[in-house]
């Protein structure tokens, strides 16, 4: 197969390949940019492609020499080209940065075209930031809890009026009924993961100061509120804060650094499904 320049950027691409091969001629991305979060699974992916097209096979560049095939399905009811479509599951090992998926199409008599290269950002369990390959700012706080096994494990803070946050209380304000945005000094968190035992893989919660960092005392407990049939697990607590840093340009720019990190254990008999407050594992003072 020979390999070609083009490269997609998100959305609905436009892909250009030898007259004479079978070709794809469309891929569209689930979002309209190609921003993934490691461990994101069922992301949409598919296309259209020439007409003597059977099949397309997609390629994970940066790791392994195989490909996933799927095969072409209806035509496209307004251009009357074969449609293809899969699913995409990013692993959570995967780093933070452009990553290429790799695309070619092949027709019934196992002939395939020119691959073509989709650029996709890869951001690490910290929603919305994209270190290495976005200037999205980053958040301004995190204070992030990941485990190592599938079980419903859940970040509680206390803020330093006592009040708890975690995901079953979300955010750290009362909003008034109907309010659509939070205020900016608010925090909230991202998911509840392997909530109630519905596995998702991801195994993260972080607690997210999106514009203005918090001040002041805040408690840090974890609780394993069920275990999922698993006997233990392993966890890590860390808080981060939005820093300047000197940039390539000899100006400044924004990025998240871990200022405190901590490890720990809970066992299956301590799951409580919320009846009482979490392991304590520390206090942290924002400045």
């Amino acid at each position: 197969m020979q390999s070609s320049a083009a490269e997609g950027t998100g959305g609905s691409t436009s892909l250009d390949a030898d007259a004479s091969a079978p070709k794809l001629l469309q891929v569209t991305f689930q979002y309209s940019e190609p921003f993934v979060r490691e461990g994101q699974a069922n992301i949409a992916i598919g296309g259209l492609t020439s007409i003597d097209v059977s099949a397309v096979a997609v390629a994970w560049a940066d790791g392994g020499t195989g490909y996933w095939v799927v095969p072409v399905g209806e035509f496209d009811g307004a251009t009357r080209q074969p449609t293809w479509t899969a699913t995409a599951d990013f692993g959570a090992s995967i780093s933070p940065g452009f990553h290429n998926l790799n695309y070619v199409a092949i027709n019934g008599q196992g002939q395939a075209g020119v691959i073509q290269s989709q650029k996709i950002c890869i951001s690490g369990s910290i929603p919305n930031y994209y270190p290495g390959c976005a200037s999205i700012p980053p958040p301004a706080a995190v204070i992030a809890l990941s485990w190592d096994t599938n079980v419903d494990l859940d970040l509680q803070v206390q803020a330093p009026d006592g009040t708890f946050i975690d995901s079953k209380n979300p955010i750290s304000v009362v909003l008034d009924a109907g309010a659509t945005t939070i205020p900016a000094d608010a925090a909230r968190m991202d998911r509840d993961s392997n909530g109630y035992c519905v596995i998702d893989g991801t195994r993260v919660e972080n607690l997210i100061w999106q514009k203005v960092a918090p001040k002041g005392q805040f408690g840090i407990y974890v609780n394993l509120f069920d275990a999922c049939k698993q006997s233990a697990v392993h966890f890590n607590v860390q808080v981060y804060t939005a820093v300047d840093v000197a940039g390539a340009d000899g100006g400044t720019t924004k990025e998240l650094r871990s200022w405190y990190s901590a490890n720990g254990i809970l066992l299956d008999f301590q799951a409580n499904g919320g009846s009482n407050r979490g392991l304590f594992v520390s206090e942290f003072i924002f400045p």
